[in-house]
């Protein structure tokens, strides 16, 4: 639905879109980055979640090992086999994840001006659901930003503007162009090992303006090694997720969160290829993720 009532701009990608920004990724830019390996050498940007990762409201993680072949866990057969299977129950949204464009909305408008009542459903959403995207191989960008304003952790509630990003791809002699992933690093995963409610009471991240530069830019994905995205909390205090609102609804740009960039922050990779694939478990507004960089 769209019109006067519907608070969310059409999609640039045309009315029965539901990809938003992944639609800038081309064959030819996956091609382009896969010149970007040399080495072979992998980085995953992922947290190892435990039952101990903090979450948000009722995000848990919890695992259960058990003994399925016959329930004994004893042999079985003349070969004696034994093994093991699990349980999970996780939440889409704890440790590093990826937010679906389905996740956040205004007004229960989401991405591409479509209504809750279209797509919501108890037992897994009808469209947006995470299992559709595509595997994700393009550019990816590693913006230090903590490292170019000289700090090892920026401060909680401190905003990334879009002179910090300018000033920080200038310093590393990239440029963000269409397509790319761009994570931005803050030091602030530090802080989960710290004080765990700290770490998402408040955070460094994107403020609005810095938002929609990235947006203009061309940029499917925005990640950082904190637990928002975008700046915690917002700017304008009356406010609540206006960055989720922005990325994921208006310009359809997914988030990455809870990454962990100290890796390619030691090593000073800044231009990578980019891979992500999720599970493809029907429905989900968010997903567990493990991306990767490969130099």
């Amino acid at each position: 639905m769209t019109g006067s009532q519907c608070p969310v701009r059409p999609s640039r990608f045309g009315p029965n879109d539901t990809l938003g920004a992944i639609n800038l990724i081309t064959p030819e830019k996956m091609v382009q980055a896969s010149k970007l390996v040399r080495s072979g050498k992998t980085y995953s940007m992922a947290l190892i979640a435990t039952p101990k990762t903090p979450g948000y409201t009722l995000r848990r993680y919890e695992i259960h090992i058990v003994a399925p072949i016959n329930g004994t866990g004893m042999p079985v057969g003349a070969n004696r086999v034994t093994g093991y299977d699990e349980y999970l129950s996780v939440w889409g949204g704890l440790g590093t994840h990826l937010d679906g464009l389905g996740h956040v909305g205004i007004d229960h408008y989401y991405y591409n001006g479509t209504h809750a009542n279209d797509f919501y459903d108890f037992a897994g959403l009808k469209k947006f659901g995470t299992h559709a995207l595509p595997p994700i191989v393009t550019r990816g960008l590693m913006l230090d930003i903590a490292a170019w304003k000289g700090v090892d952790m920026m401060q909680g509630g401190e905003v990334i503007t879009v002179d910090d990003i300018r000033a920080t791809a200038s310093a590393q002699n990239v440029e963000i162009q269409s397509g790319d992933v761009v994570v931005l690093r803050t030091g602030w995963i530090k802080m989960i090992e710290i004080d765990g409610q700290k770490f998402l009471g408040s955070s460094p991240g994107v403020g609005l303006e810095a938002a929609q530069y990235l947006a203009d830019c061309g940029v499917v994905i925005i990640g950082a090694d904190q637990a928002t995205t975008e700046v915690h909390p917002a700017e304008d205090p009356a406010t609540f997720a206006p960055g989720h609102q922005l990325n994921l609804a208006q310009n359809g740009v997914y988030h990455l969160q809870l990454l962990t960039l100290e890796e390619l922050h030691k090593n000073r990779v800044h231009e990578f290829m980019f891979c992500l694939g999720l599970p493809r478990l029907y429905g989900a507004t968010q997903m567990v993720a493990n991306p990767f960089a490969v130099i």
